[in-house]
């Protein structure tokens, strides 16, 4: 039973959800400790712990920040959990990071205009409350619009395919070495998320040489391969051993359903406190 889901997002960043559903969610599902983790965003933590408080859920300080690896042209998604209570190293590099996705964004919201669709920016902004427009949100914007058209496949289509060198570089991504040292100037740990989804695996001992702390064994991504081929590398290199739901939306991801048992969760725990 999944007792620890150390990967979850809410509506600060791309997840659809209020921190307070969240907890709520989590909860009803049994779970004992969650890791909020926003993409690029780490300025909610005070009311993560208060309403962590409020269910009765343990909850660690956590990012997931967008990594990049230049030298072999992936995107590389580093989880930074038990971070302190300021993250200035962190902040810096994610505030420029949301920038450049901002505008990104305002780019491929035209690019959607010629090709027929009509959507603005203050479309998908309504969607955006607290944060800046997501590619989920233009697609929920795209979803008020289109209400026929707008699919789990068609998202897919529109959002979720390989991406080009070339839009890789207007996203902002941070360097997988920066981020790595960002997290631990800001006494956090450096996981590497869901590897199998931007094939990561070749470039793990690299990034262990950057100070790589852990490794995800558990992430819906996941096939039946990767589940020893995770544990297999957390093992080779020393690595601690996280996992999480990367929860966005209840129709897309079970929360809780992927994680950590309450054994390894305690584990990870005491490991972390002795570094």
């Amino acid at each position: 039973m999944v007792y620890a889901d150390l990967h979850v997002h809410t509506n600060h960043s791309d997840g659809t959800m209020s921190i307070e559903k969240v907890f709520a969610l989590a909860q009803e599902n049994g779970i004992h400790a969650v890791a909020i983790t926003d993409h690029d965003t780490i300025d909610h933590y005070q009311e993560i712990v208060t309403l962590a408080k409020t269910y009765d859920i343990e909850t660690i300080r956590g990012v997931e920040m967008s990594c990049y690896d230049g030298e072999v042209f992936k995107k590389v998604h580093i989880v930074g959990l038990w971070l302190n209570d300021h993250v200035p190293h962190i902040k810096k590099l994610c505030q420029e990071t949301l920038k450049c996705r901002d505008t990104y964004h305002h780019h491929l919201i035209e690019l959607l205009n010629q090709k027929g669709y009509d959507i603005s920016y203050e479309d998908a902004k309504i969607f955006a409350p607290y944060n800046i427009v997501f590619k989920i949100h233009i697609f929920l914007a795209l979803m008020k619009k289109y209400p026929q058209d707008m699919t789990i496949k068609k998202y897919r289509e529109l959002f979720a395919g390989p991406t080009s060198k070339e839009v890789d570089s207007q996203m902002g991504y941070i360097d997988i070495q920066e981020g790595i040292h960002a997290i631990h100037e800001d006494g956090g740990i450096a996981i590497l998320a869901h590897p199998c989804e931007y094939d990561n695996y070749d470039e793990i001992e690299k990034y262990v040489s950057y100070g790589l702390d852990g490794i995800e064994i558990s992430h819906p991504s996941m096939k039946e391969v990767d589940y020893p081929k995770t544990l297999d590398l957390a093992g080779r290199f020393h690595l601690l051993e996280s996992g999480g739901s990367d929860f966005h939306d209840s129709q897309l991801t079970i929360l809780g359903q992927y994680g950590l048992t309450k054994e390894q969760y305690e584990l990870l725990r005491r490991k972390v406190h002795k570094l």
